[in-house]
């Protein structure tokens, strides 16, 4: 742990809001994108685009959070918080359709860069036994984003304008920039770049990384996760509304039910991942992960069941993807940035796969189909986490013959 307890205290709190931050840029324009359509004077579709754009960025991450296993997660912090703070305060200050684009496109880098870069750095601090106990409460901010983020920006945008939630953003992630550089804790021990080193050090990080079984089995396990929730959750809010003819209120109040069932895995993921283990709580988490998206249809006969039925998908998912999160971070102690970006990189593939999957197998099949796909492909998860982490049989030597 850092010699600095306090000080080191102070630094997780703070990161854990700017995450607030990155996450609600991130999440805002779900819910609000009629009212970003009609104030950019734009079809629904331009915005919906422009979701995707966000979620595609994290396969650039590696790009960029490689340049910190070299160069320090400081500097990749610090950038990423600034990419934010430009980025939000163009879109506020300049309300046209190309702006909102390049911001949510900086907003997704940044985010991409930020999140692994800060795990590396936790790993760096704390010690192996503690690890999941303080990712997990750095991941609190997501889920508090949709329970706290998500309502206050819909109150601010209803009183002011669309454009608002962005200053707001941008005002707080500048000062928690220049917060994060008096109190984050100094780097020791970290060698300079060599002269011989490659010019580009994200070809060369992660050809070193995917030579390693477990990082390729996490590899497997976080896009096929990504791929099966987001296969999901783009389509159950038309599930809802056309099974149970809610209304968008209520579908807003069921995203904050979501929100709870994330905070209460990730609040397992703190008190209970290290005592168990982190990669015997990965695969215990995928397995029942996996059941309650295949049990999803038969509870599909009544609104209590149905909210039950997702508050178990996305409680076991939040809890196994924030945990292994932990489990990665010592996969690779040397490139910890490298994979961990390799691990986002990955993840973001799979949710923009299941975006567009999910949204064609629900209007050509239904919802059964939809939840076969989401269970199927977290089955295939834990055979890559099972597969990676599985020990190799240990060779014998072959008896003398003499």
């Amino acid at each position: 742990m850092t010699p600095d307890p306090r000080k080191f205290a102070g630094f997780i709190t703070v990161t854990t809001l700017t995450k607030f931050l990155f996450n609600i840029t991130r999440r805002l324009v779900y819910p609000f994108a009629p009212e970003l359509a009609r104030g950019l004077h734009v079809e629904l579709s331009a915005i919906t685009s422009v979701i995707a754009v966000n979620q595609a960025t994290s396969v650039l991450a590696p790009l960029g959070a490689s340049f910190a296993d070299q160069y320090g997660y400081r500097f990749l912090m610090l950038f990423s918080i600034g990419l934010l703070t430009v980025g939000t305060f163009s879109v506020g200050l300049v309300p046209l359709y190309p702006v909102l684009a390049v911001c949510l496109f900086l907003a997704g880098l940044a985010k991409s860069i930020f999140d692994p870069s800060l795990q590396a750095f936790i790993a760096n601090f704390v010690p192996y036994a503690k690890r999941g106990k303080i990712i997990g409460i750095t991941e609190l901010a997501w889920a508090a984003s949709t329970l706290i983020g998500i309502p206050l920006s819909g109150m601010v945008i209803q009183r002011f304008s669309w454009q608002t939630p962005f200053f707001i953003i941008s005002g707080l992630s500048l000062a928690s920039f220049f917060i994060i550089l008096k109190i984050m804790p100094k780097e020791t021990g970290r060698k300079t770049l060599p002269a011989s080193s490659p010019s580009f050090p994200f070809l060369s990080n992660w050809k070193t990384i995917l030579k390693n079984r477990r990082v390729l089995g996490i590899l497997g396990f976080a896009f096929f996760m990504a791929l099966a929730n987001d296969n999901l959750f783009v389509i159950y809010g038309a599930w809802l509304e056309e099974s149970y003819h809610l209304s968008l209120t209520a579908i807003g109040f069921g995203t904050i039910f979501i929100g709870l069932s994330e905070v209460l895995g990730e609040g397992f993921t703190v008190f209970f991942s290290d005592r168990i283990g982190l990669q015997k709580t990965c695969l215990i988490g995928t397995g029942l992960c996996c059941l309650a998206y295949f049990l999803l249809p038969v509870l599909d006969m009544g609104l209590p069941w149905v909210l039950t039925g997702l508050f178990l998908v996305f409680f076991f998912f939040e809890l196994t993807i924030v945990t292994s999160m932990g489990l990665s971070t010592e996969l690779m102690p040397e490139l910890r940035a490298s994979t961990m970006s390799a691990f986002f990189a990955l993840a973001g593939l799979g949710r923009v796969a299941g975006a567009f999957l999910g949204g064609m197998v629900w209007s050509r099949a239904g919802l059964l189909p939809v939840c076969l796909v989401s269970g199927t492909c977290t089955l295939l998860a834990l055979i890559f986490l099972a597969g990676g982490f599985h020990p190799r049989p240990v060779e014998k030597p072959a008896p003398d013959r003499y």
